[in-house]
């Protein structure tokens, strides 16, 4: 590898947040970020199964099939053919293990394959989760998500804003508030960073400076709301000229399932491997929108511990993780570009 690859490397996996950011003063383009992720090295996958049913195979990629997390997993899907996907360091790809062990699931011939993080737990039994997708035809159905605890769905908005200088400072100003309120809520206030607070929050201005200067639209994904603040912020995107369109998706996040069918279709392959440990699972969200493949939501519960097994929270590890993100955000929008700038907004109908 040569020695600027290896200097951007230590850029971007440092765990001082300030250096990550340093990370994209090093590009001029979009497009040379892009080709920097394109050409990074991928950690091995190494593939351990459990024998059970083939008719559905889970697969799970994990960074220790010793760990709790996966012992868990053994008990939430029990009676499933179970494939981990054990792959760790600093060139671990969650994308990239999905997509080896969904290969390695097609050697069944399943009529389901199951993607799931190894960090949910259980609330349903496995039995509902088959009795579910045996009332599915998958040769019509092409992709499942499950219900939340309540059986309902949350759609998401993917809304497309312009990275205006006013956007930047208002993100700041607003992030700042709304960390500190957390922060305080969860902890005492003598234990509350507030230079890493001030850090996160005035990563937003260099985040749309840098959009501005890559020439890409901001990105901004909502969980879909009826609050007074939701919508407030609509009137204010509206107000100062910074709204462009808005797409509403059916987000894939911890847990979703894909028929043979559609993965014959498109060659066992379900995330885009360019992705770094993030924004993948929008990246489908937005092309099955597109592309009006089927998804149905099932009467399937699971929790989730939401990242506890990567580590987050507002200290260096943390929001250096958080600007990480920023290449995928980038790509995601420089990928999709005319579609998010030129489409007509769209409200899934599948």
């Amino acid at each position: 590898m040569c020695t600027i690859h290896l200097e951007l490397d230590e850029l971007y996996y440092s765990n001082d947040p300030r250096n990550v950011l340093r990370f994209y003063e090093m590009f001029d383009s979009a497009e040379e970020l892009i080709d920097w992720m394109k050409r990074r090295p991928k950690a091995d996958v190494n593939i351990y199964e459990v024998e059970g049913d083939t008719d559905i195979v889970i697969v799970i990629p994990t960074a220790n099939v010793n760990s709790d997390y996966a012992k868990m997993d053994l008990n939430i899907y029990k009676g499933f053919q179970i494939i981990f996907c054990e792959s760790s360091g600093r060139y671990f790809n969650y994308a990239h293990s999905i997509n080896i062990c969904v290969k390695e699931a097609m050697k069944y011939n399943p009529e389901w394959v199951i993607f799931s993080n190894d960090d949910v737990y259980k609330i349903d039994e496995p039995y509902i989760l088959r009795n579910e997708l045996k009332k599915l035809d998958y040769k019509v159905v092409s992709a499942i998500l499950p219900s939340d605890r309540n059986y309902q769905f949350h759609y998401n908005e993917l809304r497309i804003l312009k990275p205006t200088f006013i956007k930047g400072y208002r993100s700041f100003f607003l992030g700042s508030l709304s960390l500190l309120y957390g922060e305080i809520f969860r902890k005492s206030t003598k234990n509350i960073d507030i230079s890493l607070i001030l850090l996160l929050a005035r990563a937003q201005i260099y985040y749309n400076k840098l959009l501005r200067r890559f020439n890409l639209p901001y990105v901004d994904l909502r969980v879909v709301d009826k609050k007074l603040t939701y919508k407030i912020r609509q009137i204010i995107e509206n107000l100062f000229n910074e709204y462009i369109n808005t797409f509403i998706i059916k987000k894939f996040g911890d847990f979703g399932g894909f028929s043979r069918t559609f993965l014959n279709k498109n060659n066992s392959v379900i995330f885009d491997e360019t992705f770094i440990n993030g924004v993948e699972n929008y990246d489908l969200s937005f092309k099955l929108m597109i592309e009006k493949v089927p998804v149905k939501v099932i009467r399937y519960r699971k929790g989730s511990y939401k990242g506890r097994s990567l580590g987050v929270g507002i200290n260096n590890m943390g929001i250096s993780r958080n600007f990480r993100n920023f290449a995928n955000y980038v790509y995601f929008a420089y990928k999709h570009y005319n579609e998010l700038l030129y489409n007509n907004s769209i409200k899934c109908s599948y």
